[in-house]
């Protein structure tokens, strides 16, 4: 147990650096995800949105609203995780893993959430 929460606390702060020193690339990326957030979390909050068991944003209905920007915030967050598996040395699907557990313990109540099976429930 202690390994997976020294990866988690690694990925948080090597996550935070990459912000911090990505240099041009990755200001524009911090730039464009802090400009989408609070539409995020607005469909979030409508139930329509849920993080996805590998670490980005999925419809959990239906109804694609704000199809765009959750199309644009997975590309970016996709970007990121390349960049941190490079760095690490580790595959893009374990970073997208243990991103998706972070997500999870995040997460605020009422948020939807999606199991490793596919399955989506409500935290």
């Amino acid at each position: 147990m202690k390994k997976k929460q020294l990866i988690s606390v690694g990925l948080i702060l090597l996550f935070s650096l990459v912000f911090l020193v990505g240099g041009a690339v990755a200001d524009d990326v911090k730039t464009r995800m802090k400009r989408r957030l609070p539409d995020i979390v607005k469909l979030k909050s409508q139930g329509l949105v849920g993080e996805n068991a590998r670490g980005y944003l999925a419809h959990v209905t239906a109804k694609k609203t704000g199809y765009n920007i959750i199309a644009a915030e997975n590309k970016d967050r996709k970007a990121v995780y390349r960049l941190i598996a490079g760095q690490q040395g580790v595959t893009l699907e374990k970073v997208e893993t243990l991103r998706a557990l972070q997500i999870v313990k995040k997460a605020k109540p009422g948020d939807f959430l999606q199991k490793p099976d596919g399955s989506w429930y409500r935290k």
